[in-house]
């Protein structure tokens, strides 16, 4: 046998085989008879065996043709069991789903969404990780990583779920001590910066745009940390300006315990789904995404600050 017999001629067998007819197979096939004693012939050629004694009138197993009957119908058994169980993964929104996410982000945003989420799918399991650095979606086993702002690999697949801009902001205690700045480019000496180097942002350059400008500036960062609320807690405390995501300051914004600056200006975060495979191959990837995507269009709007 120089190459493993074709799939479609094992069924043409197996269907010939167990109505002990070729014209009864042709019909239940709707090929033509002719059809059917070809493709058996290459089969048989194929294994170099015989697989039916054939008369005028009949046709009859050989021995050899009762093995491939048998191992036939299991191996097209296994492969119906195959075709329905990825037809389940593709349709059915099941099984477990590995989330990545920032700290911040994810105890914020993605906890209060898997619950609700939960209630809608109990046959969802959800493997959330938290975690502040950047991640490898394919080598660390991720299905889904939930992106704000940042640089995304070229080779993942980027859907843009939410609208997100960081701000500038301090302490009341700060702005009296040091004064406010009136551009950008102050924060590159004149003033005390707070960096993050949290997951895809780089804690060496921020850029920020007003009105179409753009601008990059290297900040005077006195204290830097992996932690956004850390850091966040730094500039409650009066240690420096911070740029943040507005939903991650908005309550203090609007309590007064912090103050934006330089308000014209922002930097854009917008919030990716980030993943390597397309939805159309997994329900549950496809279902998570699109009601992810549909809380936070509500949310992010009703948590932003007036």
């Amino acid at each position: 046998m120089d190459k493993l017999p074709a799939l479609d001629d094992i069924r043409v067998f197996v269907t010939a085989a167990r109505l002990t007819s070729f014209a009864r197979a042709a019909e239940q096939l709707m090929v033509s008879p002719a059809y059917i004693s070809k493709r058996i012939k290459l089969l048989e050629e194929n294994l170099g065996l015989t697989l039916f004694y054939r008369s005028a009138r009949a046709i009859s197993l050989t021995l050899e043709g009762e093995t491939v009957l048998r191992t036939g119908v299991q191996m097209l058994q296994d492969l119906d069991t195959m075709k329905n169980e990825l037809m389940a993964c593709r349709d059915e929104t099941r099984g477990l789903l590995r989330i990545s996410c920032s700290t911040g982000f994810g105890t914020e945003y993605l906890n209060p969404f898997i619950l609700s989420l939960r209630e809608r799918y109990p046959l969802l399991d959800i493997d959330l990780t938290l975690v502040d650095r950047a991640i490898d979606i394919v080598t660390e086993n991720v299905d889904l990583d939930i992106c704000l702002g940042g640089s995304i690999p070229e080779q993942y697949i980027a859907r843009r779920i939410a609208a997100n801009v960081r701000v500038f902001c301090a302490a009341p205690a700060y702005l009296e001590r040091r004064g406010c700045p009136v551009h950008p480019q102050d924060l590159e000496q004149a003033h005390d910066c707070i960096s993050i180097r949290e997951r895809n942002q780089h804690p060496a350059s921020w850029k920020v745009e007003c009105e179409g400008e753009s601008l990059a500036i290297t900040p005077n960062s006195q204290l830097s940390v992996n932690n956004g609320n850390v850091a966040k807690q730094w500039c409650l405390g009066g240690q420096g300006i911070l740029l943040r995501s507005i939903w991650s300051v908005r309550q203090e914004l609007e309590q007064g315990t912090l103050v934006r600056v330089l308000p014209q200006w922002q930097q854009t975060a917008d919030v990716y789904a980030v993943y390597s495979r397309t939805t159309q191959s997994s329900a549950k990837l496809r279902v998570f995404i699109e009601n992810l995507e549909q809380y936070l269009r509500d949310q992010l709007a009703l948590d932003a600050p007036v």
